[in-house]
């Protein structure tokens, strides 16, 4: 028997629909509806209440959309552009260019720059945080160090102090809450440094908090209520959730390979993104909870989630998630019904079947949230309606069907439609008809 993966419906997102035939294996609904963004490459995106910002280092510029994915302007000439960072009234984006060793600074309102603010020769600036009322940005100190210096954002001409004592060996990944605002957390990027929390509260960096179980961080995010950091590393098959008083580990979101991209609603709603090539990409989880009630699959095949690529609507109303499909644009996904849990269908079903004889298939429709009492499934085969399939109080269905005898195989994709508390979820199965 042969599997597909498919999408159900049309927008944006639907549930994962993992397939069991004999020996279990898996798949997922695609995202829907992606968005072509004119930019060719990327290293942050980033939301707030009324945009979507992405940053384009080999265009040099950040795009702006709405929340719909539409173009509202490209902010051009921004060297290089990298890391970004809002003021907490979203009024002023600061973006890192590394390649003009400046923070550029931009008026939201109208999408242009206002300012540029050198941060000396060489520096290289890349991840940028606001805390403690400064803004702090990574950067390359010498060949072999990285340091963290700042910005001294509300005088009239903003002073820039670097790092007296450079310890990272890759520039850090930089990141804050209004929860902490005394707080920056960094991370190493590029080897195994470990991550540091710092009392930045009299403009100066004071470690409070250091470990070294982890380092090539390639995203982190603080929760909004200060009390944890979430990092994406890599080289693991999980986020791991830190205590941001002493950075012991206090949890782990168990995502799967490749963990590159993390966001934290206003709620403390967790993404966290994986490099799945459309297999589990996003895996969202509720405050508190360490299994998630819902996964997205953005593509299939062979276009990644990008590193720092998930993004969240403060209000956790939309996810924003870019990716690559290795040459051409950026693509950007838009997901919605977030407080919808995934549908996953799991189904059985012969390899072959002899002609003229019924195919039966079982299935099982699971959630993390009860479904309603007296469900169906549709079905079909290749193409054609069959009669629904009710669901059963534990989930489980079947149903037989005699395809014709001029058919050399039997494709049948069952999909479950969704429902007030649910998105939809499809499965396919094809069985080969024999003589």
């Amino acid at each position: 028997m042969r599997i597909r993966r498919r999408a159900a419906g049309v927008l944006l997102v639907l549930a994962t629909a993992p397939l069991l035939l004999g020996t279990p294996a898996t798949a997922a609904a695609q995202a829907q509806g992606g968005i072509v963004l004119p930019v060719r490459s990327h290293w942050q995106t980033l939301a707030d209440s009324r945009h979507v910002y992405v940053s384009s280092p080999g265009d040099d510029v950040v795009l702006a959309t709405d929340h719909d994915g539409q173009v509202m302007k490209k902010v051009e000439g921004l060297d290089g552009a990298r890391g970004m960072t809002e003021s907490a009234d979203e009024s002023t984006l600061y973006v890192a260019l590394p390649d003009g060793d400046a923070i550029s600074v931009i008026d939201t309102a109208t999408l242009t720059e206002t300012q540029r603010i050198p941060t000396g020769a060489d520096t290289q600036p890349e991840s940028l945080a606001l805390a403690g009322g400064r803004l702090f940005f990574s950067y390359q100190s010498n060949v072999f160090d990285a340091g963290i210096g700042s910005v001294a954002i509300g005088d009239a001409t903003p002073a820039v102090t670097l790092d007296d004592n450079p310890v990272w060996y890759g520039k850090p990944r930089l990141a804050s809450s209004p929860g902490a605002p005394g707080r920056l957390v960094a991370a190493d990027s590029q080897g195994a440094n470990g991550m540091r929390v710092y009392d930045v509260g009299s403009g100066t960096l004071q470690e409070t908090a250091y470990t070294e179980a982890i380092g090539d961080v390639e995203d982190l995010v603080v929760t909004p209520d200060g009390s944890s950091v979430i990092t994406a590393n890599g080289s693991d098959y999980y986020h791991q959730r830190w205590r941001l008083s002493d950075l012991t580990e206090d949890g782990r979101y168990d995502t799967g390979s490749y963990p590159n991209s993390v966001a934290v609603d206003s709620r403390g709603t967790v993404a966290a993104g994986t490099v799945a090539g459309g297999e589990w990409d996003i895996h969202i989880y509720r405050p508190g909870e360490a299994t998630a009630y819902r996964t997205v699959a953005l593509s299939w095949p062979y276009w990644d989630l990008l590193d720092r690529g998930v993004a969240w609507a403060p209000d956790g109303s939309r996810l924003f998630a870019t990716r690559f499909p290795y040459s051409g644009e950026v693509i950007l996904d838009v997901v919605s019904d977030l407080a919808k849990a995934s549908s996953t269908i799991t189904l059985s079903a012969p390899q072959t079947n002899p002609k003229g004889t019924p195919v039966t298939v079982t299935g099982k429709l699971t959630s993390l949230i009860t479904f309603p009492k007296g469900g169906q499934v549709k079905v079909t085969r290749n193409g054609l309606e069959l009669p629904d399939a009710k669901v059963r109080r534990d989930g489980t269905f079947s149903f037989s069907d005699t395809p014709p005898d001029w058919n050399m195989y039997a494709e049948y994709t069952i999909t479950y439609t969704g429902d007030a508390r649910h998105v939809s979820g499809t499965a396919t199965a094809t069985v080969e008809l024999v003589s």
